[in-house]
């Protein structure tokens, strides 16, 4: 039934700063589109809804994967309860992209200021590794064939 993953949609207050952080993971700015009102506004439930849609494609995906960005106007608010990168949250927990080196990935992150939330781990013969996203988001890199690998 279902085929992959095609896209995940995060709500940020400041879409420049976004769009050059998924730069740094590989993803480059595809397609912009005002919403004001209309039909995607009463598709997503808010009829009054005011946004800028910005798609951001990742480069060489096969299939294609998109980040998908909303910078609402005026911006949402924000719930000053449990920050985002808090995994017991219900909801939402993290989105995890796969890598091919997770150290290289991992230097290229810290060289561009990210913030990682975790040690490198290996686990279910993968090594992962936990960073902190645009609005505090939780990413996570993941390269298969880690060091506990049976086979």
């Amino acid at each position: 039934m279902i085929l992959n993953p095609d896209h995940v949609t995060i709500a940020v207050a400041d879409a420049g700063r976004a769009i050059a952080f998924f730069a740094l993971l590989g993803f480059r700015k595809d397609h912009v589109a005002t919403i004001d009102g209309g039909a995607p506004a009463r598709y997503m439930g808010i009829p009054g809804m005011k946004a800028q849609h910005i798609t951001l494609v990742l480069e060489g995906a096969n299939p294609p994967f998109e980040i998908q960005l909303l910078q609402f106007d005026p911006t949402a608010g924000t719930d000053l309860g449990a920050h985002p990168t808090n995994l017991r949250q219900r909801g939402f927990n993290h989105l995890a992209f796969r890598v091919d080196d997770i150290e290289a990935a991992t230097a290229h992150l810290v060289a561009n200021g990210v913030t990682l939330l975790s040690d490198e781990m290996d686990y279910i013969s993968r090594k992962l590794r936990l960073f902190e996203g645009p609005e505090g988001i939780t990413l996570e890199l993941v390269q298969r064939g880690g060091s506990d690998a049976s086979g």
